[in-house]
Formats: structure tokens, sequence, C-alpha cells
């Protein structure tokens, strides 16, 4: 697997989010545009979060699925997670825009009738948003999302946790201790994969398409 450029990612991501809120830099924002670009905003930064989560925890599994891992790999691999776990500019930013949508869910404009279907689904999308946002702060050592230490079994297991097994073994390095704990550190990974709640990307991801669509379609 090609290693994961994360911090690049990370700000070629930062980048997008900045030219989609700054689209309309030219003419004056009608609150409502402001608000679609923060939905799709929360879009990007959700989808691409996921996508390196699950690439770093494959990519950590095939590092220790080689007869012997390398040091340069498994270092490697533990500067893209700790990389991960440690850019806290897309928790804010998501923080951020949770309280920005938040808002505009209970904005007196929308007390018409007609708006309840958009409200409604802009109130919706506080709770995983935020769900969201704690378990991020969690991975990134602040804030208690759950506890996976206190998880039963393979539970446990995130790519948090499954960094921490990996720096218990290859610190210091010795060969031998890492290609007996390999077969662990692959079982670990692909728990934490397993372990993963798609159902706060896959609600958000649905409900930040409904409500784009309703401000899409009405004229404010």
């Amino acid at each position: 697997m090609t290693p994961i450029a994360l911090d690049l990612d990370i700000g070629n991501t930062i980048k997008v989010i900045d030219d989609i809120l700054a689209a309309r830099g030219d003419r004056q924002k009608t609150v409502w545009e402001y608000l679609s670009d923060r939905l799709q905003a929360v879009s990007v930064a959700v989808g691409d979060l996921d996508r390196w989560y699950l690439a770093l925890l494959a990519d950590l599994e095939e590092v220790f699925a080689e007869p012997e891992p390398s040091f340069e790999r498994i270092e490697a691999a533990i500067r893209r997670g700790d990389a991960y776990c440690s850019d806290g500019r897309l928790a804010l930013a998501l923080s951020e825009w949770c309280g920005a949508i938040e808002a505009a869910a209970f904005s007196d404009v929308l007390q018409q009738r007609k708006y309840r279907t958009l409200t409604s689904v802009l109130r919706s999308i506080n709770d995983p948003l935020n769900r969201y946002v704690l378990r991020l702060e969690y991975l990134q050592g602040g804030g208690r999302y759950n506890v996976p230490e206190s998880a039963p079994g393979d539970r446990k297991w995130d790519l948090r946790t499954a960094l921490d097994l990996v720096k218990s073994m290859a610190f210091p390095f010795q060969a031998d201790t890492v290609v007996k704990g390999a077969a662990d550190v692959r079982h670990a990974c692909e728990q934490a994969i397993r372990n993963y709640d798609r159902a706060l990307s896959l609600s958000l991801a649905h409900l930040v398409g409904m409500a784009r669509q309703d401000l899409a379609m009405e004229t404010f």
C-alpha cells in the first residue's frame, strides 16, 4: 500500500473547504447561502476524516502482514496515525459549524409552516454531528466519547488503542518482538475497522444532502 501523505491531505481538505466558504466572496452572501456552504463543508470534512481513519488502519494492518516488518515502515505508519490523532483543525471547524447549523435551525426566519421540513432536518443534524465531533476529540486525546479500555474484548479497539499497542511493542525496536506481536496488531486493526460506527457518517450524509436540497429549492 502506498504510504498516506496525511498531513498533505488535511491541508488539501482545509483548502477545499476554504474555497467552498469563499466561493461567493465576490458578492454579499445571504444567510442561507452561508448555511448551505457550511453544510457542504461538513460533508467534505466528514468524508475525508472517515476515509483517512479506515485507510490508516488498513495501512497499519498491511505493514504487520509483512514477514519481517521494518522499523521504518512501522515508524511511518505511527507518524501518520499520530497526525490524524493530533491535528485538531477539522474537529474545531466541525464544532463551529455544528453551532451555526443549530442556530439556523431555531432561527425566527424559519418559523413559517412551509419551512418545517427543512427545520426538522437541520435540527436532526445536531445530534449525529455533535457525537461525531466528540468521537474525533476522544481520538485526538481530549474529551470522552466513550472509553474503549472499559469495553469487553474486541470492542476496545479503535485507531487510538491500535496505535498504543504498536508503540508498546515497537519502542525500543526488537525485530523478534515485532514479529511475535504482528498477529495481535493485525487483529487489533481489523477489529478497529469493524468497530467503526458508520451510522454517524451515513446519517450526516443523508441529512446534509436533504438540507442542501431543500435550501436549493427554496427562495428565501
